[in-house]
């Protein structure tokens, strides 16, 4: 199975989630809340990370996060996951997993999202039957939200707060109705990636490069928000060419460096061959054919080849 597409980035907005191995409680007693949320502030402090919102329920937890000056997301929440599985499972004399895989993450594009996920977050145990209000649960951070009182050093709550005009009582008020409105902000997420704009999608396209391609449908996905010619452009340069016009002009005509480029966009594999021939004008069954003969010219010229892969790890 694929590993879904991990990136860490410093400065970048997350939510992440994690349930239990078949779907059991991570939580038993009050104890292992209070353990929890204990390393949850160690995790903040050990990596450098901003934690604005969370939600224990018995069999899974969320958490907003901003990464400050390292993206290590993915060490964060792995070091905070095996730390809390040991405790527990020495507590409660188990053994085997604790958490159901690997944690899930998607980016957050900025504080108008985020904030409907701070909302959507604290109304899980409204949803769930627990409480009627959010503010009434005791293991989130939605009493911090709604009384300064109870709100721990180690949250921040100054950026939700500002969308309410750095009033607490319109930030509830706010969170109730759209807790009672039933929204779902992951309704708007975007192949499993991030929550936001198409603009921000391109973003995340250039972001994403470096993750291997074949073992991430996200990133091919997300690559499609990268404009056609404007990859093949940035491929033609690669390849020292200077007319890049002409290597996009319409028609059959046999230009080495075309027909490279067109074997590159096919191997990114995130374009179909009809959506390549749309940039060069040409037919489906012509790329393909143009793909067979970029095969085997490569073949021949190992400058070329080497060049044509090192374009290709670049992009992937």
């Amino acid at each position: 199975m694929a590993r879904p597409l991990r990136m860490d980035y410093p400065d970048t907005y997350y939510h992440v989630l994690s349930r239990g191995n078949e779907q059991r409680p991570i939580f038993n007693t009050d104890k292992d809340y209070k353990k929890f949320l204990e390393l949850l502030e160690k995790t903040k402090g050990k990596f450098h990370l901003e934690i604005h919102a969370y939600v224990l329920m018995r069999n899974h937890y969320h958490v907003l996060v901003k990464t400050t000056r390292d993206g290590n997301l993915s060490r964060a929440i792995q070091w905070l996951g095996v730390t809390y599985a040991g405790w527990y499972n020495r507590r409660h004399r188990r053994s085997g997993h604790l958490f159901q895989g690997r944690f899930k993450s998607f980016l957050v594009e900025d504080e108008s999202y985020f904030t409907a996920m701070c909302y959507y977050i604290h109304g899980n145990p409204v949803r769930g039957g627990a409480v009627k209000t959010a503010e009434e649960y005791l293991w989130s951070s939605a009493r911090a939200y709604a009384d300064k009182d109870a709100e721990p050093a180690w949250l921040t709550t100054e950026i939700m707060l500002s969308m309410a005009g750095g009033s607490r009582k319109k930030f509830c008020r706010e969170q109730e109705a759209y807790v009672s409105r039933s929204n779902s902000p992951l309704k708007e997420l975007r192949h499993g990636v991030y929550l936001g704009s198409e603009e921000y999608g391109q973003r995340c396209a250039e972001m994403a490069r470096g993750e291997p391609v074949a073992e991430k449908p996200q990133k091919r996905m997300l690559l499609r928000y990268q404009r056609r010619e404007e990859m093949a452009r940035w491929i033609l340069e690669r390849f020292g060419e200077k007319d890049i016009d002409l290597q996009l002009a319409r028609g059959k005509k046999r230009r080495p460096a075309r027909e490279l480029c067109i074997y590159v966009m096919s191997r990114v594999g995130a374009y179909t061959h009809k959506e390549i021939g749309e940039v060069f004008g040409i037919g489906y069954t012509a790329v393909t054919g143009i793909i067979k003969r970029a095969e085997g010219y490569l073949l021949q010229h190992r400058v070329q080849k080497v060049l044509a892969e090192k374009t290709l790890n670049e992009i992937i």
